[in-house]
C-alpha cells in the first residue's frame, strides 16, 4: 500500500460521509443518500427482486421468505468499512439483502475494498 493509499484510508475514517440507516427509511431515500455520501450505488432487494423504492425497509418483509428486523437499531455506515462488511451488516441488522455497485450501477464493487477505495477505483 502506497503513501497516497494510506492517506486516503485515514481521510475515509474522518469523512462526514457517514450516515445512519433506520428501518423507517424509504428505499429510494436510502439509495439516494448512499450515492450522495459515498459516490456508489446501493441495490436493495425484496427477496430476489429489487425492492420498490417507495417501500420502507420495515415493509420489505411482506410476502418474502426473509424477515426484516423492524425493531433493529440504526446502522451507521462509514467510508472506511469494506463493501462486504457493509452488505453483511445490512443482512444482520435489518435482515435485508443489499449489493453495492459503482456510481453508474453497472457493476458490483469488490467486497474486499472499502467504500472509499471502491469510489476512488470507479473514477
Amino acid at each position: 500500500m502506497g503513501l497516497l493509499d494510506k492517506i486516503n484510508n485515514v481521510l475515509d475514517s474522518f469523512k462526514a460521509a457517514d450516515f445512519e440507516v433506520s428501518s423507517k427509511m424509504k428505499v429510494n431515500a436510502l439509495c439516494t443518500e448512499f450515492k450522495k455520501n459515498f459516490g456508489l450505488s446501493l441495490r436493495v432487494y425484496k427477496g430476489r427482486q429489487l425492492a420498490d423504492g417507495r417501500m420502507t425497509l420495515n415493509t420489505l418483509d411482506q410476502r418474502t421468505s426473509m424477515t426484516v428486523k423492524t425493531g433493529a437499531l440504526a446502522l451507521t455506515v462509514k467510508a472506511n468499512q469494506k463493501v462486504g462488511d457493509v452488505e453483511e451488516a445490512f443482512r444482520k441488522q435489518f435482515g435485508i439483502t443489499v449489493q453495492i455497485a459503482n456510481l453508474d450501477n453497472t457493476k458490483l464493487c469488490d467486497n474486499d475494498l472499502t467504500l472509499g477505495e471502491a469510489r476512488r477505483a470507479d473514477k
